[in-house]
């Protein structure tokens, strides 16, 4: 499996197989991660069902049935993983460019369009955002302020004598 470490491309092992039985620790670290997956998809819809009246129990319905209809997705997964200050740092430039270009025609990255599922809008999000933060043009922008930035922090913990904990 392919990772990008810090802008250097690495072959890690996948030891993860369909069919593959969990361990206790493993299993709850799937659990954890879907249930932090689907507070990300329902976050806005809560929200906006909240602003609109709905009732606790419709809003807690609606939670269930995403709840029960919920299947991993490989967008869901690559989102959930720890990134490096690099790929961290061209994930947020793609999602601002993403939110920018939705912005332009009155679409926001956290409404999903008529005739999409919240979870559709979220895989279809994640999706773009994985392809623009690949980008190498993107990527060497994105190094480029994670450099500037560790040379800021240095800058300023010189000028304040050093930083001791």
């Amino acid at each position: 499996m392919a990772k990008t470490i810090n802008g250097m491309e690495f072959e890690l092992s996948a030891p993860y197989v369909e069919g593959h039985t969990v361990s206790a620790i493993e299993a709850r670290v799937l659990n954890q991660t879907r249930a932090e997956n689907i507070g990300n998809n329902v976050r806005a819809k809560i929200k906006e069902m909240q602003e609109a009246g709905n009732t606790e129990q419709e809003i807690v319905d609606y939670v269930t049935g995403v709840d029960g209809a919920y299947e991993f997705t490989a967008a869901g997964v690559s989102a959930s993983r720890r990134l490096d200050p690099v790929e961290r740092e061209a994930t947020k430039l793609a999602r601002e460019l993403l939110k920018q270009h939705l912005a332009a025609s009155g679409r926001k990255l956290t409404v999903a369009p008529e005739g999409m599922t919240d979870q559709e809008w979220d895989d279809k999000v994640s999706e773009h955002v994985e392809r623009l933060a690949s980008n190498e043009e993107l990527l060497k922008v994105a190094k480029k302020n994670v450099d500037a930035k560790a040379k800021q922090a240095a800058t300023l913990a010189e000028a304040l004598g050093g930083i001791d904990v």
